[in-house]
């Protein structure tokens, strides 16, 4: 289980900070995050680092546009 679970447009995005973070405080630094589409994961377990301090919520939507971009498709 993540620390924060999401679903953007039907879909599941899960963020963890690494190293431990509390919901609702901003972080900068890396991040685990895991996108579906589907069945397809599309990035499973993978680092995004932020230089500017965000939110498990603002993570999940930046893995969750990159997650986008990279299988072409989404909303």
């Amino acid at each position: 289980m993540s620390e924060y679970e999401t679903t953007i447009y039907g879909w599941p995005v899960s963020v963890d900070k690494d190293g431990g973070g509390t919901l609702g405080r901003s972080y900068e630094g890396t991040w685990t995050v895991t996108v579906q589409n589907g069945p397809v994961y599309v990035c499973d377990r993978e680092e995004l680092r932020t230089g500017m301090p965000k939110t498990h919520a603002q993570v999940a939507r930046l893995a969750y546009e990159f997650a986008c971009e990279r299988s072409d498709g989404g909303e």
